[in-house]
C-alpha cells in the first residue's frame, strides 16, 4: 500500500508547529515533508529542526529546496545534523526552484545546477573529500566534519517535465511529481525502471485546498504549467476542470482511498498531500486513518 505523508501547511506560525508536529506523530502518516517556500511564516531549515524534535515515529523530508539560494555544502551539512538528530528519519528533495523569486534574489543560474548539486551533496553526505568542478558550482577539498546517520540519505528530484524525470533517474534516489494523473505516473515509472540506483522511488503530490474559491485560484494557476501538463498529454488551455481537478486535489476520504489504490497499482511508494490551513489537519488524519 502506498504511504501517506503530509507537506507541512505554510500559513502555520512557527510558534504552533511544535504542536501540529506532535499531533501528527503517530496518526498515520509516514512522513512530514517540511516544504521551502519564500511566502511561508518560518525558515527551512530552523523548521526541519522543529519538526524533528517534535517527532519520534514521523519521518521527516526537507524540501523541495535549491542548491541556487541555499549551498550545496550548507544543504548537506544542515542534512547530516537532522539525520543524526533523529536518528536516521531524515530525506532531501532538491529541485530548479521558483524562477521568479531565483530571478528577484539574483540566482537565476542553469538547471545543470540541479544535477551538480545532488551530486555534491550526496557525497558530502557520504563522508567523502569533494573537488568537483562543474558548469555551476566549484569545490575544492570540501568535506563535513561528519557524515550523515544513515548509509545514504535519500534525495529525491523534483520533476514538472519530463527532462527533469531523465535528470532524476541519472543522479537521485527517485522522482518527486505532481498529479495523480496516470499518463504522468506511468512516465516517472519509466524512468524509474531506468535508473541504476537501487530503492529508487517516485512520490507524487495531491493538494487538499479548502475553501473552494481558494482551491479553484490553484488550479487556474496550475493549468498554465506547461511542463506538467505535456506530462499529462494535454495542452495548455485544453484541460478540462474535472480533469486537471481530479488529477491535482483531494477531495475527501473515499477519493484518497481511490487514488491510493490507483497509485499502488502504478508502483508509487508514496502520496504526499499538501494542505493550506492549519485547521485542515484532523481532518487529513481522519482520512488516512479510514484506510487503516
Amino acid at each position: 500500500m502506498v504511504n501517506f505523508s503530509l507537506e507541512l501547511t505554510i500559513k502555520c506560525p512557527v510558534t504552533e508547529l511544535e504542536a501540529y508536529l506532535r499531533e501528527l506523530d503517530g496518526s498515520g502518516f509516514y512522513r512530514a515533508w517540511v516544504p521551502d517556500s519564500p511566502n511561508s511564516q518560518w525558515e527551512l531549515w530552523s523548521a526541519a529542526t522543529i519538526a524533528v524534535m517534535s517527532t519520534s515515529k514521523t519521518r521527516v523530508g526537507v524540501g523541495v529546496t535549491s542548491p541556487y539560494h541555499r549551498s550545496p555544502a550548507v544543504i548537506a551539512h544542515a542534512a547530516a545534523t537532522l539525520d543524526h538528530l533523529s536518528q536516521g528519519r531524515v530525506g532531501l528533495s532538491l529541485g530548479r526552484g521558483i524562477r521568479p523569486f531565483l530571478k528577484n534574489i539574483g540566482l537565476e543560474g542553469s538547471d545543470g545546477g540541479v544535477r551538480e548539486g545532488t551530486e555534491i551533496v550526496r557525497r558530502l553526505l557520504a563522508g567523502e573529500k569533494v573537488t568537483y568542478d562543474g558548469e555551476v558550482f566549484h569545490f575544492e577539498d570540501v568535506e563535513l566534519p561528519f557524515r550523515s546517520f544513515q548509509e545514504r540519505v535519500p534525495i529525491l528530484m523534483a520533476a514538472m517535465s519530463e527532462r527533469w524525470m531523465e535528470v532524476a533517474s541519472g543522479v537521485a534516489d527517485g522522482i518527486h511529481a505532481y498529479s495523480v494523473n496516470e499518463r504522468l505516473l506511468q512516465t516517472a515509472k519509466e524512468w524509474a525502471n531506468r535508473s541504476q540506483r537501487a530503492g529508487f522511488s517516485v512520490v507524487t503530490t495531491v493538494a487538499y485546498i479548502e475553501p473552494e474559491e481558494a482551491r479553484e485560484r490553484w488550479l487556474d494557476g496550475m493549468s498554465l504549467s506547461g511542463g506538467l501538463l505535456s506530462l499529462m498529454g494535454v495542452e495548455p488551455g485544453k484541460i478540462g476542470r474535472e480533469e486537471i481537478r481530479e488529477s491535482l486535489t483531494l477531495r475527501d476520504g473515499d477519493d484518497l482511498r481511490r487514488k491510493a489504490e490507483k497509485l499502488d497499482s502504478l508502483g508509487v511508494s508514496e502520496l504526499m498531500i499538501s494542505y493550506r490551513r492549519p485547521e485542515d489537519l484532523p481532518v487529513l488524519c481522519q482520512f488516512v486513518n479510514q484506510l487503516a
